[in-house]
């Protein structure tokens, strides 16, 4: 006996329908809700030129105060020459700092005085040898004393004619003056005149050496005593 197919009736159906369609609905409700609202799009928005500067500013302010207290670490270690590094880079940070340059002066003069020696300059040798120096760092000589010049030379109805400027005179600076010069990599460079004392920062690191400005067939005689100070490294001590 073959089965007969049963049909749904009319009610049936409706139902089946209303039921697909409210799933449907509520499948489709969290989509919906998921949507962003006003709200929370403005709070998504990028923050503005002037509330980044604020925050920029905020930021430089805390790493000046690190840097502050660095350097104030350093100093009380006795690491000067760190606490100098450190504020320089904080210049770079803030040039316009209160009371930074002045900082900045009195370690180096503390530096400039503690790292002394006094060297005997023999007036009858030529360029002697006085210690090491640093590019961009500072160092100080003061010479004192006297010695006995004595010039043998043939001179004209004209008078005397003035040496060219070698390596070891200048006809430019005065006759006799204490002068020195810098050696980089075996170069020596243009001499120049110390005289009594005098501050030199070299752009290159190098052998400083010095002697007195005579021409040549001069004939001297006697010592000067010559202190030396600061990024110097020399013979007896130094940095």
């Amino acid at each position: 006996m073959t089965a007969t197919p049963h049909r749904l009736s009319l009610p049936c159906r409706s139902l089946i329908r209303l039921t697909v369609f409210g799933c449907c609905l509520l499948l489709a409700l969290p989509a919906a809700s998921a949507q962003p609202s006003r709200s929370s799009r403005r709070d998504a928005d990028p923050p503005s030129e002037k509330s980044l500067e604020l925050r920029l500013e905020k930021a430089e302010e805390a790493l000046v105060e690190e840097y502050k207290s660095v350097v104030v670490e350093f100093y009380n270690q006795g690491n000067k020459e760190k606490a100098m590094d450190m504020l320089r880079r904080l210049k770079t940070l803030n040039p316009k700092l209160s009371g930074l340059d002045d900082r900045i002066k009195s370690i180096s003069e503390e530096l400039m005085q503690e790292n002394s020696n006094t060297i005997k300059i023999d007036t009858r040798k030529s360029w002697q040898f006085i210690g090491d120096v640093a590019a961009e760092r500072p160092f100080r000589v003061a010479a004192r004393g006297e010695y006995k010049l004595t010039v043998t030379t043939v001179v004209g109805i004209d008078g005397m004619v003035v040496d060219k400027e070698n390596k070891d005179y200048l006809p430019t600076a005065p006759l006799g003056c204490l002068m020195g010069v810098i050696v980089v990599d075996g170069k020596p460079g243009r001499p120049f005149p110390l005289k009594a004392e005098m501050e030199h920062t070299p752009k290159k690191s190098g052998k400083f050496f010095v002697k007195v400005n005579v021409p040549e067939g001069a004939r001297c005689t006697g010592n000067l005593d010559m202190m030396v100070s600061g990024y110097i490294q020399s013979a007896k001590t130094g940095r």
